[in-house]
């Protein structure tokens, strides 16, 4: 099976979210990554002005990993691995859709970026596209969610699931917990995430790589909460007076 890992040029992950996306080169079901090139002096004024609100931490994390050298990091295990790198601006390119072709992709794992893919490029792989969402679903829908579960007192994990047209829709393949009780350091919950996330997109791909399948379950809420956005200022200040370490 030929997957294709995606992920984003820059993160606020400790490491750039390294120690996932490097993990992944020695999968044997892994054909090669892709790097949506995010790279953008906004991250510069959004990691100062976090910096500013006092979440100095995640400040600090998002300014290195846009001008780290996370990149070659990547391209040197992918390279040692003997897998292919690419760099391009979306998966709802031209570019991206003829790499799927040319490849014979079996399947594509989104890993952290902001990308909505579009029908052309959710039925170009034989298996579809899976995206680790960074939050419990059904319940927990939009963009950092564990970060509010974590805020708010509620379990905090992460959900393997199909990709389709509607956002944080598709069918379940597993649901991980992370979080642990009085869990308020973010960026501690993050680097303790990365490795659950490795083992189960690990266990996932050598599944269906034997079986051309694996179980599922329904993604309908029954006690859906807000659709989540990243949190402003004033979010972020509420999150720091309530103990949160960001």
């Amino acid at each position: 099976m030929r997957t294709l890992i995606v992920t984003s040029y820059t993160t606020f992950v400790p490491g750039n979210y390294d120690d996932m996306i490097i993990g992944l080169a020695g999968c044997p079901h892994v054909h090669g990554l892709v790097v949506l090139d995010n790279s953008s002096l906004d991250h510069l004024w959004t990691g100062l002005a976090l910096i500013g609100l006092g979440a100095h931490r995640m400040g600090r994390s998002l300014l290195r990993n846009n001008f780290g050298a996370s990149y070659r990091r990547r391209q040197r295990a992918y390279l040692a691995a003997g897998k292919k790198i690419w760099t391009m601006s979306s998966m709802n390119s031209p570019e991206a859709l003829g790499l799927v072709e040319c490849e014979g992709i079996d399947l594509i794992v989104n890993a952290r970026t902001r990308c909505i893919y579009k029908d052309p490029i959710l039925n170009a792989p034989r298996l579809g596209c899976i995206n680790i969402h960074h939050g419990l679903l059904p319940e927990q829908r939009g963009t950092m969610c564990d970060l509010w579960a974590l805020a708010e007192g509620d379990a905090a994990g992460f959900t393997l699931h199909q990709m389709t047209g509607k956002i944080d829709a598709g069918r379940i393949f597993a649901a991980v917990q992370v979080s642990r009780p009085r869990d308020l350091d973010y960026l501690a919950y993050l680097r303790r995430a990365m490795g659950l996330e490795l083992a189960a997109v690990t266990r996932l791909l050598a599944e269906l790589a034997a079986n051309g399948a694996s179980a599922t379950v329904p993604n309908h809420a029954t006690n859906a909460r807000p659709y989540r956005r990243n949190p402003q200022a004033a979010a972020v200040r509420h999150m720091l007076r309530k103990g949160m370490i960001l």
